[in-house]
């Protein structure tokens, strides 16, 4: 392919990257040189600097030619015009851009082949949140996901001490957990992630990512000795009402959550507090132990700090956690601080760039990709990927199926039965297959349900 990507921030440069050491041609704009020059040492592509939407610039960056724009700047009205000029002066076939103010957001019929000509509006704010309520949807798990339209969750746990699972081969999980059906399909020991095989031992302290029926969750967390418990009637204090906090706190007021915001400026406080009717707003600074504790931090079921500030949001979660807040999200943007969260204890985050990547992903991939997502920290990825008639993955065992290393499957939906696999399975066409995979091997994956290059 042929693609230009506008902007060189943190989600233009790890998709650049990702598509890069994919074999494409890539070139990114951006007005910033020295961003581009950051790109251009770290990677194979072609840059440009100038103004995203100027019809001279897209022309040097080769869009005459691309089968795919990506308008991700800082800037929602320069993304959506450039897609315009592309799409008007040279025929971009595909187009998808990064929209954050949510007025525009909430009118998705502004976009559109014949309007705003942009096939796929990414809001991070909107995936963020959609991750930050899979984490309260399973407050005792790490990592929540869902696919297969909800009827697959993908939970990570942590392995407790005394756990069922503690000192456990994977071989012998069928023992523990009975008639459920379960499969593991990342195991993570010294913080390093991995596909697990049959004789991987469990041990204190590590991590797993399971699939399970969403309907057989509640089965699976008491069969672990871990509570279910969704964000009904639980305590929740927020710090942050910018964009993901006013969104969690719409979903959470939904829920039927006790929810308190706390935000530092005073004219968003006062905006949150028109917009949101059975949400408690305070005004005043996150950090302010005072304040945290007349709010009554230490009774608190949930902990939320979606600031946009990353060092808040690490500080304000270490805070609620020496007041003893079970259940601790914390945002962070920067991936230099994503490695560092489980070394201080803060082990469910969220991160807008990884979610954002992943969503933009998932649409321009090859074959049916009908869902994607980054799991541990980027290390790994989960595809689901429809199987075509022509699909190289159909009517193989899946204990003969020659899968790329570190490449597992954990589950099938076939029409509206949910299969969770053993070697004998096979897939068939028409089938929803969820895999999990290492990022060097997306291409690979890619090829078993590839026939011809698709942008949908």
């Amino acid at each position: 392919m042929n693609v230009v990507i506008l902007g060189a921030g943190e989600v233009g440069y790890h998709i650049a990257i990702r598509l890069a050491t994919e074999g494409n041609d890539v070139c990114v704009v951006d007005q910033d040189e020295t961003r581009l020059q950051v790109i251009a040492d770290a990677m194979d592509v072609r840059t440009v600097c100038g103004k995203a939407s100027y019809p001279a610039v897209l022309e040097q960056a080769g869009t005459a030619h691309a089968d795919l724009l990506i308008a991700v700047t800082t800037n929602d009205e320069v993304n959506m015009l450039a897609c315009q000029v592309a799409h008007s002066l040279f025929k971009v076939p595909t187009k998808l851009a990064r929209v954050r103010e949510q007025d525009y957001v909430k009118h998705p019929e502004l976009f559109g082949r014949d309007d705003l000509p942009i096939d796929k509006m990414i809001s991070p704010e909107g995936e963020a949140a959609k991750v930050v309520m899979g984490r309260l949807n399973v407050s005792s798990a790490q990592d929540a996901r869902e696919f297969f339209n909800g009827a697959i969750e993908l939970v990570e746990v942590t392995v407790r001490p005394k756990s069922k699972l503690a000192g456990l081969a994977l071989k012998e999980l069928p023992d523990v957990m009975g008639a459920l059906r379960v499969y593991v399909v990342a195991h993570e020991h010294n913080n390093r992630w991995r596909v697990p095989r049959g004789d991987t031992v469990l041990l204190a302290g590590d991590s797993i990512y399971v699939t399970v029926e969403k309907k057989h969750l509640d089965t699976l967390m008491q069969t672990i000795d871990l509570a279910y418990q969704t964000p009904a009637g639980r305590n929740v204090m927020m710090i942050g009402g910018g964009r993901i906090g006013y969104l969690v706190a719409k979903e959470l007021e939904l829920a039927g959550a006790k929810v308190k915001i706390i935000e530092f400026n005073a004219e968003r406080a006062e905006w949150l507090s028109e917009h949101l009717n059975n949400v408690v707003v305070i005004y005043g600074d996150a950090l302010d132990r005072k304040l945290l504790e007349e709010e009554n931090i230490d009774r608190m079921d949930d902990f939320l700090a979606l600031t946009n500030d990353d060092e808040n949001n690490i500080l304000g979660s270490l805070i609620a956690k020496r007041y003893g807040v079970g259940h601790v999200v914390t945002l962070v943007n920067k991936a230099i601080y994503m490695q560092l969260m489980r070394q201080i204890g803060l082990d469910v985050t969220v991160s807008p760039r990884l979610s954002t990547v992943a969503t933009i992903l998932s649409h321009i991939r090859k074959g049916r990709i009908h869902g994607m997502a980054s799991l541990a920290d980027g290390q790994l990825e989960v595809l689901e990927a429809e199987a075509l008639a022509t699909s190289s993955i159909l009517d193989i065992p899946l204990k003969h199926l020659k899968l790329p290393d570190d490449t597992v499957v954990g589950a099938i939906m076939r029409g509206d039965e949910i299969i969770i696999p053993n070697g004998s399975v096979a897939v068939k066409t028409g089938d929803h297959v969820l895999m999990v995979t290492t990022t060097e091997s997306i291409p690979q994956v890619e090829k078993l349900f590839a026939v011809h290059l698709e942008f949908f």
